[in-house]
């Protein structure tokens, strides 16, 4: 679930600088579970553009992966049996942690996206 560089950081500064955060550990998330096809919609509207998420198989994902010259070809059955691992998984629920530290919500991905709309090739809002 997609969180905001900035709601990590000030997470952080939060459990560096306050009492009360020694030794916790803090499930960090955005506000909103999205699937990757939905990311990528979200996207799209913050640059203006239809865009689709195009699922692999594994064995299109293989394929790939081995003509990738860069990409070592002994770590691709680990890599796939990774992602065979986390879409098994139930998903992810939202967690409130960024406010409750910070005193502010998450910031959903749309505003990530409408931040970044223009490095990704799209206007700025």
């Amino acid at each position: 679930m997609p969180i905001h560089e900035d709601d990590i950081a000030a997470v952080a500064v939060h459990a560096l600088t306050g009492a009360g955060h020694a030794g916790r550990r803090y499930t960090l998330t955005g506000p909103e579970a999205l699937t990757q096809a939905e990311q990528v919609r979200v996207i799209g509207e913050a640059i203006g553009r239809t865009l689709r998420w195009q699922e692999l198989s594994p064995a299109e994902e293989r394929a790939r992966l081995l003509a990738d010259p860069g990409f070592p070809d002994g770590f691709v059955e680990e890599l796939l049996a990774g992602y065979a691992t986390m879409a098994a998984a139930p998903p992810p629920a939202p967690t409130s942690t960024v406010e409750e530290i910070t005193g502010a919500p998450a910031t959903p991905l749309s505003a990530w996206a409408d931040e970044r709309a223009a490095d990704f090739g799209g206007l700025s809002r």
